[in-house]
């Protein structure tokens, strides 16, 4: 099967899903290509770990300018790009797309076939603020696409109230590896400063994710500093982003020797695996690829209570919670965990191994996404009407 993945940027655990999966299709014998972005944009950009998978997986890889501008000009030059890799009668079975805008750009792209190639969105999130009108545009767009794949049930149920047809919407998990990636020296440095921490009697946090106020690492800083005198913690925060408010928090509690900005690294998981316990504080999220990735790896977390995070981990069985925004919540639930005896916290590591074997593989993955395939190639009917109106009247980008 031929396959096409359009995609913003490869970047973050969208990017880890897509290079995961178009790696995994292309061992599978299927030709697959990913076309995104070329120039990023203010806190978007490609990983070159992405793109280093892809290439090692024999995956062709693309970047055009642009599918992340909301821009006529730079999406059309998107579709010239297409249109010589895929000319008539070479197109591709499956379009996946994994936003609104790439979505968008396979309309155009296929409204000049007269056998439009099925498109299939995942939708990795909702949580890029977006205006009226642009979130009006990036309905009418789910709306039009043969299917729309989200990774939990709290997620389709965001979608459909926010006016997306029901019928279209199917829930594939998303899948994680074993790891791969070697470790840098700043990496190696951290791991010492955790194994010190824990040799003193600390407790060893980590945190995982974008800085900022989605993922509200400054909970996790206010949680800490209210721990002072009853629990000592070590605590790692690995992400991306503009470090430099939250780093004027930890100075202004004083806590800048039991909290450590680590900033962006590959190696993020084998960071996580080290700690006595993965902490997530998000205000809101899609699926953290961080917490399947503790599953897997038998790393006990605490999570935030907001509904997408409550889905995903079974307080007292595969996690602890803690009420969201509620940095006594989670002071509280830091000491709750500190208090579990070894019998607990190995009950909790296998019970997370195995829903991590039962739902969050790659290869259930691969095979979900290849019967949401199978469903819409067998519906060509509605696409073929989209080609014939697209011969007529392309569509143009809403701004």
């Amino acid at each position: 099967m031929k396959i096409l993945h359009l995609a913003t940027f490869l970047q973050g655990g969208a990017g880890r899903v897509i290079a995961d999966l178009a790696t995994a299709q292309r061992a599978a014998g299927h030709d697959v290509t990913v076309v995104a972005s070329r120039t990023g944009a203010q806190g978007y950009s490609n990983y070159d770990a992405y793109l280093n998978q892809l290439e090692q997986g024999g995956v062709s890889v693309r970047l055009v300018d642009s599918l992340f501008a909301r821009d006529h000009l730079q999406n059309l030059q998107v579709v010239r790009a297409l249109d010589h890799l895929f000319p008539a009668g070479a197109e591709p079975a499956i379009v996946h797309t994994h936003a609104a805008i790439p979505s968008l750009i396979a309309m155009i792209y296929g409204g000049g076939r007269r056998a439009a190639p099925a498109i299939v969105q995942t939708m990795h999130g909702w949580g890029v603020p977006k205006t009226a009108q642009q979130a009006e545009t990036d309905v009418a767009v789910l709306n039009r696409v043969d299917r729309v794949v989200v990774p939990s049930f709290q997620a389709r149920d965001s979608l459909t109230s926010l006016g997306v047809a029901p019928g279209r919407v199917n829930v594939v998990r998303y899948g994680i590896a074993q790891n791969r990636v070697e470790l840098e020296e700043a990496d190696e440095n951290a791991f010492v400063e955790m194994a010190r921490a824990r040799h003193r009697g600390d407790l060893v946090l980590a945190c995982v994710g974008t800085i900022g106020a989605r993922k509200n690492q400054a909970l996790l800083v206010d949680a800490i500093a209210m721990l002072r005198g009853r629990l000592s913690i070590y605590a790692l925060i690995i992400g991306d982003g503009d470090g430099a408010a939250l780093q004027q928090r930890i100075d202004a509690a004083r806590l800048a020797d039991a909290v450590r900005l680590h900033g962006y690294s590959p190696a993020a998981r084998r960071l996580g695996a080290s700690a006595d316990v993965l902490i997530l504080p998000s205000q809101s999220e899609g699926q953290p690829l961080s917490i399947l990735e503790a599953f897997c790896d038998g790393t006990l977390v605490a999570v935030s209570n907001i509904p997408e995070l409550a889905e995903l981990v079974d307080d007292g069985r595969t996690g602890l919670h803690f009420a969201a925004g509620d940095s006594r919540a989670l002071a509280e639930t830091l000491i709750r965990f500190a208090a579990l005896s070894n019998a607990e916290r190995h009950a909790i590591r296998a019970n997370a191994r195995e829903a991590y074997r039962a739902k969050y593989t790659v290869a259930q993955m691969t095979q979900s996404y290849q019967i949401v395939y199978g469903e819409v190639l067998r519906g060509p009917a509605e696409r073929s009407a989209r080609g014939r109106a697209g011969t007529r009247r392309r569509v143009t980008p809403a701004a």
